[in-house]
C-alpha cells in the first residue's frame, strides 16, 4: 500500500473544480491509468520520457505535475524526474493528447527521512538550484518545489500547504492578463 500516495491523491481531489481535471495513477487512488509524458510528436515507447504520479489539467493543458517518492530520494533520481518532465511536450491519455502548459509547477513529495539527515538539505539545495536554472533559461517549468512529511500528516497541515501552493499557482494571472504599470 502506498500511504503517502493515497494521502496526496486525497489532497489533490479537493482541488478539482470547473476547468480542472485531476489525473492520478493507481497508487494515488486513480483509475489505474498511467500518466505518461512524451517528448516527440509520435506516440510510442521511444518518445515516452517519464511516468508521473499525478498531474493537474487546467483549461486543457497540464499546469501541475507531481511525483511522490516514498523510498528513493537520492538526488540523482529526484533530478531525473524533474528534468525528464521538463523535456516533455504532452501527455497521452488513450487517443487524447494533453499539451504541457506554457508555465508549469513541478512538485516532488517525499516521505520525511527518519532522521534529520542530509537528505532534506540536499532537497533544499536541489529546489534552489533547479529553480535558478529554469528561470535563467526562461523555461516553461516555472517553479520546482518539494514537500516532505510523514504520510499521515498529509491529511492535516502538510496536505493543506500542498493544496495552497497548487491553488495559488493555478489561480495566478497569465502573463497576458497581468496589468502593466506605466
Amino acid at each position: 500500500m502506498h500511504t503517502l500516495h493515497q494521502a496526496v491523491g486525497n489532497t489533490l481531489r479537493s482541488i478539482e473544480r470547473q476547468g480542472t481535471e485531476i489525473l492520478l495513477d493507481a497508487a494515488c487512488g486513480g483509475k489505474g491509468r498511467q500518466i505518461r509524458l512524451f517528448g516527440d510528436e509520435s506516440v510510442g515507447n521511444s518518445s515516452c520520457l517519464t511516468w508521473v504520479d499525478a498531474a493537474i489539467v487546467v483549461d486543457g493543458e497540464i499546469k501541475v505535475v507531481l511525483e511522490i517518492e516514498e523510498s528513493n530520494v537520492r538526488p540523482l533520481y529526484l533530478c531525473g524526474k524533474v528534468f525528464a518532465t521538463a523535456l516533455c511536450n504532452y501527455c497521452s491519455r488513450g487517443r487524447h493528447r494533453i499539451p504541457m502548459a506554457p508555465s508549469m509547477l513541478f512538485i516532488q513529495v517525499i516521505i520525511s527521512p527518519k532522521t534529520t539527515s542530509s537528505k532534506l538539505k540536499q532537497c533544499e539545495y536541489l529546489e534552489k538550484t533547479i529553480n535558478q536554472i529554469f528561470r535563467k533559461l526562461e523555461h516553461r517549468l516555472h517553479t520546482y518545489s518539494f514537500h516532505h512529511a510523514p504520510a499521515d500528516s498529509f491529511q492535516r497541515s502538510d496536505g493543506e500547504a500542498l493544496r495552497e501552493e497548487i491553488v495559488a499557482f493555478i489561480d495566478r494571472p497569465k502573463p497576458s492578463q497581468q496589468l502593466s504599470t506605466p
